[in-house]
């Protein structure tokens, strides 16, 4: 079957909300949101990283091309304090979290239990040892009792698995030792990231890397045994202050960038809502989307629990329609396109080489949230598509940003705009020094800012009597000398 090329991107900074607005994912979003007072964008990829942490574990994803890819993908919120990263965190994870505590409880019960087992059995296995002593310093050979501790072996007690989804605060070591000896699907989440960019979680780059592609890993050390992990499963949430993650990035982000680490990332950096979060007592907040998405979320992650008990259970594969196939390939290929001289992604190739996937990835999460049967459909890959370019613009946004002088520009443009409603158009340049928004208070700052605008025709500015002044509406032409 053939396709006729029409380009689907959707054009840099637009985002249409027409096509998920029937789903269940964007609307108990928007509850969410409204609800929690927090950046509808933070809400829905805080969601879909929800999703990912109960469906990475009994689902995988076989691309288009034939390849089978995990489920997991990586999210980072970059928010102020007071931005609701935290109830928003609390809210989506609850249930996870509660039935997490119930098993733990249950682990405890196990664990008490394999204890005693473990005492009887090296008692069993002391008995044997003992007799094969006794008899072999007489002179037999103990061929019995050698069978008898060979099959003992055998039956050695092992220890209960823990059903542990969720890791905050934690070392590499502790967090790839659970991964081998509890679940093999777990998720670092934490509303508090500080921990991981100044600790020692994100120098593990390599192993985090290869988990999120489906990869084995060996984690070597020194005075134990390795680590070694097949087909375990990994995502991570992370959000944090941007003072943060720009010191970070100032310190170890060209590694990070370097490693293909923050290339995997879908990037949320909502604008603040402080200012806007009112309360009223003439409205009772709506839960019943969010009921459901709740419950959804509870079932995704019931099916975790056999893993406790059955490690290697094999994951269900979900697969593309032959529609929804057609439409990944395109939305692959236009990305591709872009990568190449003049495109959205020349400047930015880690992050476009994995942005086609995190489509599809995206695609499979909406797809197993929504309860849809069969496979991947186009509509959902669009979806997807819809969700991860625009997320792609804000991940642009964090790890790209302009010269310093263009975001300083476009401040001062900013603050103009305000002057401009109250029909201000000349202002003195030494004024601007004085009250303009702090960081452009600086002298050298100020000037090159100004430099921008001056280019961008946006602004004059001019001397008159030894007084510097700044022509705020230069398209009206020259101002009446008179006035100053």
């Amino acid at each position: 079957m053939s396709y006729p090329f029409q380009a689907v991107l959707p054009a840099p900074g637009q985002f249409h909300a027409q096509r998920l607005a029937p789903t269940l994912l964007w609307q108990s979003s928007h509850e969410l949101s409204q609800n929690c007072q927090v950046s509808m964008e933070l809400t829905v990829l805080t969601l879909l990283a929800g999703v990912s942490m109960v469906a990475q574990g009994r689902y995988d994803l076989k691309m288009p091309y034939g390849a089978v890819k995990p489920t997991s993908i990586n999210v980072l919120g970059v928010a102020g304090s007071g931005e609701g990263k935290s109830p928003l965190y609390d809210k989506v994870l609850h249930v996870i979290l509660e039935a997490q505590r119930k098993q733990r409880r249950e682990w405890r019960k196990r664990l008490d239990t394999y204890q005693g087992e473990l005492e009887e059995w090296r008692t069993e296995e002391k008995v044997l040892t003992q007799a094969i002593y006794r008899k072999q310093t007489k002179g037999g050979t103990a061929e019995r009792e050698r069978q008898s501790l060979r099959e003992l072996h055998q039956r050695r007690p092992e220890p209960p698995r823990e059903f542990r989804l969720l890791y905050e605060d934690t070392t590499p070591e502790a967090l790839f030792s659970g991964l081998e000896a509890a679940i093999p699907s777990a998720a670092l989440a934490t509303d508090e990231a500080e921990v991981f960019f100044k600790g020692a979680m994100n120098r593990a780059r390599s192993h985090i890397n290869s988990l999120w592609s489906g990869g084995s890993t060996v984690i070597t050390r020194a005075t134990k045994d390795d680590i070694v992990l097949d087909d375990a499963r990994l995502m991570l949430l992370l959000m944090v202050q941007p003072g943060i993650l720009q010191q970070f990035m100032e310190a170890q982000g060209q590694q990070a960038r370097d490693s293909g680490m923050l290339a995997r990332f879908l990037v949320c950096a909502p604008p603040s809502v402080r200012g806007q979060r009112f309360y009223s007592l003439h409205t009772t907040p709506a839960w019943e989307a969010w009921e459901q998405a709740e419950a959804r979320l509870a079932t995704l992650t019931r099916e975790n629990l056999i893993l406790a008990h059955a490690p290697d259970m094999p994951r269900e594969v979900l697969e593309f329609t032959e529609e929804g196939a057609a439409s990944w390939v395109q939305v692959a290929n236009e990305i591709e396109r872009q990568m190449g001289p003049g495109g959205y992604y020349e400047a930015c190739p880690d992050h476009g080489s994995k942005l086609a996937e995190n489509v599809a990835r995206v695609a499979a999460l909406i797809h197993l949230f929504e309860g849809h049967e069969g496979g991947i459909a186009a509509e959902t890959v669009l979806m997807a598509m819809d969700l991860c370019l625009f997320y792609s613009g804000q991940f642009q946004q964090v790890f790209m940003p302009p010269p310093q002088e263009e975001q300083d520009a476009f401040c001062l443009t900013e603050w103009f705009n305000e002057l401009r409603q109250f029909n201000w158009r000349i202002i003195r340049y030494n004024d601007v020094r004085q009250r303009a928004p702090r960081p452009l208070r600086d002298k050298k700052r100020l000037k090159a800012a100004l430099e921008v605008l001056i280019v961008q025709q946006q602004v004059v500015v001019f001397t008159h009597h030894r007084t510097r002044y700044i022509d705020l509406m230069p398209w009206l032409g020259a101002p009446d000398m008179n006035t100053l």
